[in-house]
């Protein structure tokens, strides 16, 4: 009978080797997967779920810009606004803008605010700087 393949219930014994090398293998597998499920924003993942229910778009008012660190060390570049969300509460944010965008911002310009209808608190600004794997959830949930 040619093409037929008989399945016994014997199995050849691995070596001792065999088995060592089947657990470490085994075991920088599992933490591997380990140490990626820890790098995960957990944070970002639930902030973008949120905003996939919905966001509103209002206008807000600058109410400070300034410098969080020393400019010689390369300071990050903050917007304070407040904005109204859909049930009239002032709520105030801050952004971390890039130099181009933050110097032409002052106290009391106007800025479109981008907020989370199921959670005001969330709010981010046109030109904001994100971090990269939100830009690119964010692009993959729409």
């Amino acid at each position: 009978m040619r093409g037929m393949v008989f399945i016994t219930s014997v199995y050849p014994k691995r070596t001792r080797a065999q088995k060592m090398i089947r657990l470490c293998g085994g075991t920088v597998v599992v933490a591997l997967i380990l140490y990626l499920f820890s790098l995960v924003p957990y944070d970002i993942l639930r902030e973008e779920r949120h905003r996939m229910y919905g966001e509103v778009r209002t206008t807000g008012i600058v109410t400070e810009v300034r410098t969080d660190g020393d400019p010689a060390d390369g300071s990050r570049f903050v917007m304070g606004y407040k904005y109204i969300d859909e049930d009239g509460f002032a709520r105030q944010a801050d952004a971390l803008l890039p130099r181009d965008v933050w110097e032409k911002m002052q106290p009391g310009s106007l800025v479109h605010v981008f907020f989370v209808r199921a959670r005001p608190h969330l709010a981010r600004i046109e030109g904001e700087i994100e971090p990269g794997f939100q830009v690119w959830l964010r692009g993959m949930l729409r």
